[in-house]
């Protein structure tokens, strides 16, 4: 039995593993698109983000499920699906799709509306709430584990990208946004902010 234990827990052990390489893989999604490599650029992300995809589902289909109350479950997939929706629209709608992820170069179009004036990485602060949703929702205990572990990479991530590619990619506009935006966390002006491009985007001005 104790065998058994250990080897469903390097199993598990293994996926967590497995998302965590997947956001190592996206590390060089910036460089790839600095240096202008188009289909190594598009790969990268392909890669990255569907082994992280992949580890989630492996977690969520084989994992030991905590028994939890239908009412935490529901708001679990309330949160996953309000959550999963927000990292779409920031990182697939708001950004230019082909320019950031299929198009040769990294783009010069730096967006500062919408989420991005709630935070520079608005995408972070969504995929780790998403993973909350979805641990409320199924239960997975791996996903104890794997939450802290993908969030801190991810943070990680970021912090490469705010330090380093992005102050190359966009210039002096970025080291502006970095000083009235927070990098992660909302403040009262940035949730003021981003409530206020919304209402100038739906005015159309």
């Amino acid at each position: 039995m104790f065998k058994l234990s250990i080897q469903e827990y390097a199993v598990k052990m293994i996926f967590v593993l497995a998302g965590a390489v997947g956001f190592m893989i996206l590390f060089f999604f910036d460089l790839a698109a600095l240096r202008g490599v188009r289909v190594v650029k598009t790969v990268i992300w392909i890669v990255g983000y569907g082994l992280v995809a992949f580890a989630l589902n492996m977690i969520i289909r084989k994992g030991n499920n905590f028994v939890l109350p239908a009412y935490i479950k529901v708001t679990g997939i309330i949160l996953s699906i309000v959550f999963a929706l927000l990292l779409v629209y920031s990182l697939l709608i708001e950004i230019p799709f082909k320019t950031t992820y299929l198009e040769k170069g990294a783009g010069s179009r730096l967006v500062t509306t919408g989420t991005y004036a709630l935070a520079r990485h608005p995408g972070v602060l969504w995929l780790i709430l998403f993973l909350i949703g979805v641990f409320l929702a199924t239960g997975a205990k791996t996903l104890l584990i794997a939450v802290p572990v993908w969030g801190l990479m991810d943070i990680i991530y970021i912090l490469v990208q705010d330090r380093y590619y992005f102050p190359k990619q966009f210039g002096e506009a970025y080291g502006r946004y970095q000083n009235e935006v927070p990098m992660l966390i909302p403040t009262n002006r940035s949730i003021r902010q981003c409530f206020k491009t919304f209402y100038k985007k739906r005015r159309g001005s």
